[in-house]
């Protein structure tokens, strides 16, 4: 926990201020052009793992051999997606009008040949459980890309800057697994460990192609129907909004799962792991979110500039929806410890099959702030659905589910209320930005104690210092 949690935040403040000085070195266009290419990157990129790693980390025999033909699939299938890139990119660059994404897209698709480099190396770390190895290598990626990104736009490189940023990154994250791991293998061919392993990750393909589809396809359409411009507004917009919660929840989620999955015999002790999940998750994401989306116009007039004011409405209703998309995930750990994905299969459906009906209405009449409103409430209502359906598992009242997530959750609206108030009545430079933020994590926290009596404040301290303690391994 504590080299994930360390990991997840450090990386997260260097995407935060790599967007931050960005957004003051380049244009919303140019966010825009790199926004439709990492959408691309994305999907490639989940079909090219087509969750072969993870069917080789969890195998228990032939490792090596799976190991090798896992390098061969990854080469093979990541040579035919280049192929594919380079034909597609000028119909993809006359689709949303833009020539210069034609370049832009095989430039990027060149991380399809650096990942599998180290593919040998990520999955041995995995089976080791060396996280602490990961962790370094995320971080070295991140201070690559946030080092590389922010020089090159300093040298007026535009869009380029943060295109040849994440190429970059790569390549340090692949040398990085390599130097932790340099066990060698060669490509291999065995048609019985192909079928094997690809029929293993056909389920989390599928998955993630569904994930793909819930999370990417607003801005596929932002682009064509608002223009590349808005879509580089409404893509940063995203990245101060949703990202600070979901962070926050994957900490958590990547600890979470192993222990679910030892007390899956215990309908009443999985109830207090996922019920104590939510409780702690709402603590640190609700002040962060809420209080995100109550500073919104000055937090963008002072911080990203006044080029970036149409993207405050949008991070205002995105950081409700990044603490909607913390406190999820941990249904999804639950479901899968006790063998029931049949309901995340159904909840994954219904919420792509919505998106992909209503984002074109809903963009052409309403713009982003109509989609924001949307995938928002999508979210809640995902949020909702899996209160109902643990309230079936676990036998229980969905207010004795969520009541936990009581104190954080009034005191956060509290805080947001006083915020919202006083925001538009401050003046609009750094220092009321920040005596505002330090007020509202003081009543924040005064409210929380209150509400919790003292509870919520205390487990908070102490998770932190049993965290801090135990990393330096003081008894």
């Amino acid at each position: 926990m504590s080299y994930i949690g360390a990991s997840q935040l450090i990386v997260l403040l260097l995407t935060l201020l790599t967007v931050t000085v960005l957004t003051r070195l380049l244009t919303p266009e140019d966010f825009g052009i790199v926004s439709i290419g990492m959408i691309f990157m994305v999907l490639f990129n989940n079909i090219q793992d087509f969750g072969i790693a993870p069917a080789i980390i969890q195998r228990d025999t032939r490792i090596e051999e799976s190991i090798s033909v896992g390098l061969f699939l990854r080469w093979m299938i990541g040579i035919v997606l280049l192929a594919l890139i380079v034909c597609l990119s000028p119909t993809i660059s006359a689709f949303y009008n833009n020539p210069a994404l034609t370049l832009v897209l095989i430039v990027m698709s060149l991380n399809l040949l650096i990942q599998p480099i180290a593919f040998s190396s990520l999955v041995l770390l995995n089976r080791e459980l060396d996280f602490s190895s990961l962790a370094v290598a995320s971080i070295v990626q991140y201070v690559v890309i946030t080092g590389a990104s922010i020089g090159l736009a300093l040298a007026n490189f535009s869009y380029w800057s943060l295109v040849l940023g994440s190429l970059s990154g790569s390549i340090a994250y692949v040398l990085m697994l390599r130097y932790f791991n340099n066990t060698a293998f060669k490509p291999k061919i065995d048609r019985r460990l192909m079928k094997e392993l690809m029929g293993f990750g056909m389920h989390l393909l599928i998955t993630g192609l569904m994930a793909f589809v819930i999370f990417s396809i607003d801005q596929l359409v932002v682009g064509k129907v608002l223009g590349i411009v808005t879509l580089g507004i409404y893509f940063v917009a995203v990245r101060f909004g949703r990202t600070i919660g979901e962070q926050i929840s994957g900490t958590v989620n990547k600890v979470l799962f192993p222990t679910m999955a030892r007390i899956k015999g215990s309908i009443e002790h999985l109830k207090i792991g996922y019920v104590q999940s939510l409780r702690m998750i709402s603590i640190v994401a609700v002040p962060l979110s809420l209080g995100i989306s109550a500073l919104s116009p000055l937090f963008v007039e002072v911080v990203l500039g006044k080029d970036w004011l149409l993207a405050s409405v949008p991070i205002a209703i995105l950081s409700f929806q990044g603490l909607l998309n913390a406190l999820i995930p941990p249904a999804a750990n639950v479901l899968v410890s006790i063998g029931k994905p049949k309901y995340m299969s159904m909840q994954a459906t219904v919420q792509a099959a919505v998106m992909v009906v209503a984002i074109y209405p809903v963009a052409s009449c309403y713009g982003i702030n109509g989609v924001c409103v949307l995938t928002t409430a999508l979210s809640l209502g995902v949020l909702v659905y899996f209160l109902v359906v643990f309230s079936k598992i676990f036998k229980s009242r969905i207010v004795e589910i969520a009541s936990p997530m009581g104190p954080p959750m009034l005191s956060g609206v509290a805080t947001y209320v006083v915020l919202f108030l006083l925001v538009r009545a401050s003046p609009v430079n750094a220092l009321a930005l920040v005596e505002l933020s330090l007020l509202g994590a003081a009543i924040y926290f005064a409210s929380l104690h209150l509400s919790s009596k003292g509870r919520d404040v205390r487990d908070l301290i102490g998770l932190v210092s049993r965290s801090f303690l135990k990393r330096h391994g003081v008894r």
